[in-house]
């Protein structure tokens, strides 16, 4: 996989950007577009990476392999022009399949949720350990600002997607399951294809690290949660954090106090051990390496402090429901949430679940739907969720941009005021405002 030319269509995106980096510290000529700016394209470019801000078909010719995602269209003018020329074209998950390849032990984090947080804690150990790993993040690394850690060739981490059944591509040596739940329905169609997806990706690894109440057919998993690697006497602290005890089984290991918020962090940090036990890492180095824990950039940011305005990423209601629980644990005043749904589908299958969540709030800001891939769907647009609010006689707002929201939370919120600020798609850049 050395000395070729690629080309990746869509290269802003947080996975598609890691690998293109990793592909160009190997030698590699690399080349890619998007017309999506982000700091992401300047990290690119200041790597040596040449970044088109269009999709043009002349980008691909001279290329020797063309990537994209699962985002791209077929009909995409570098993909179409690809194929014309016979150029070699590989998705997202095939590249990275390849590339982990050519490391000697893969571990692949999945889970509905909690995938970026863990895939960056069970990063950090190994780093403090000094095992030299090599990971590829879904998001931004506090501490150290990226989202690639190059490493040496002995371990890859990396997170395992199952959209489209991208983590099936893999063959973990290590393969981390932190919990399953009605997600990309759009694609899946129904819970038990998402069960039976994870089930194929847990054969597919020669050791499996699952939580505990995970209700699908394992083969001797390392489990964590309320049996396996478990938390007990867990206390909370100020502002959200918590200290508990780690087990194994009726041993305990050592005592942890928490840098990042939230209860649901606990499950992640008892799979960032369980895997580093497996791998015969101390304990004295496991236990600092989570306290010193930042966590990972649109993972309950703060973006200010009074008011007290948070981002987070959180875009499925169980995400969602957590983060406004993990907030209420500490705060006083009203609770506010502007929430810009992510793909049209999402919206309607778990229009129900959104609607529980998001009661669980003083005030909601609706923001016009991310799309993302799709196109609109009748019933599962933002302006849909806002209409069933009312009905459930919320104070809701509706807001069809960004610029419109951020005006009114310039002219309403109070200083003595909380705002959680949650989605996956650009609303990144309202939160950046403050």
């Amino acid at each position: 996989m050395k000395n070729l030319k690629y080309h990746f269509i869509g290269i802003g995106g947080v996975s598609m950007s890691a690998l293109a980096r990793i592909l160009k510290s190997q030698g590699n000529y690399v080349s890619g577009s998007d017309i999506h700016n982000s700091s992401l394209l300047e990290k690119l470019a200041m790597s040596g990476v040449v970044v088109y801000f269009s999709h043009a078909a002349k980008n691909v010719e001279g290329m020797d392999i063309v990537v994209y995602n699962s985002a791209i269209s077929q009909d995409n003018v570098e993909l179409a022009r690809a194929k014309e020329l016979g150029i070699k074209i590989l998705s997202r998950a095939q590249l990275l399949k390849q590339i982990s390849e050519e490391y000697n032990h893969i571990i692949a984090v999945s889970g509905a949720h909690g995938k970026t947080t863990t895939t960056a804690m069970i990063t950090e150990t190994f780093i403090l350990a000094g095992l030299y790993p090599t990971a590829h993040l879904g998001g931004i690394l506090k501490s150290q600002n990226t989202n690639l850690i190059l490493g040496k060739e002995k371990f890859f981490i990396t997170e395992a997607c199952e959209y489209k059944d991208n983590f099936l591509s893999l063959s973990p040596s290590v393969g981390v399951i932190l919990n399953v739940e009605p997600e990309h329905l759009d694609y899946f169609k129904t819970f038990e294809n998402v069960c039976k997806s994870f089930e194929k990706f847990a054969k597919n690894s020669k050791v499996i690290v699952a939580n505990d109440k995970l209700d699908i057919s394992l083969d001797n998993p390392i489990k964590f949660g309320d049996c396996g690697y478990r938390a007990k006497n867990i206390i909370p602290l100020k502002r959200g954090r918590f200290k508990f005890d780690c087990y194994f089984e009726n041993r305990k290991l050592f005592s942890v106090k928490m840098n990042v918020i939230g209860k649901y962090n606990i499950y992640n940090a008892l799979a960032c051990i369980a895997v580093c036990k497996y791998y015969n890492i101390d304990n004295k180095i496991i236990k600092r390496a989570i306290e010193k824990f930042q966590g990972v950039k649109r993972r309950f940011e703060c973006k200010s402090k009074r008011p007290f305005i948070v981002h987070d990423y959180a875009h499925h209601p169980s995400e969602i429901k957590s983060v406004i629980a993990a907030t209420k644990s500490f705060i006083n005043g009203k609770l506010i949430v502007a929430f810009q749904p992510h793909t049209y589908s999402r919206t309607k299958l778990l229009m129900h679940e959104f609607l529980e969540a998001l009661e669980l709030c003083d005030e909601i800001y609706v923001i016009k739907t991310y799309s993302a891939r799709e196109k609109p769907i009748k019933g599962g647009t933002a302006k849909d969720l806002f209409n069933n609010l009312i009905k459930k006689k919320k104070n809701v707002e509706y807001f069809a941009n960004l610029d419109c929201c951020y005006n009114y939370i310039l002219e309403n919120l109070k200083k003595r005021d909380t705002l959680l600020i949650l989605g996956a798609g650009d609303i990144d850049e309202l939160a950046d405002r403050f």
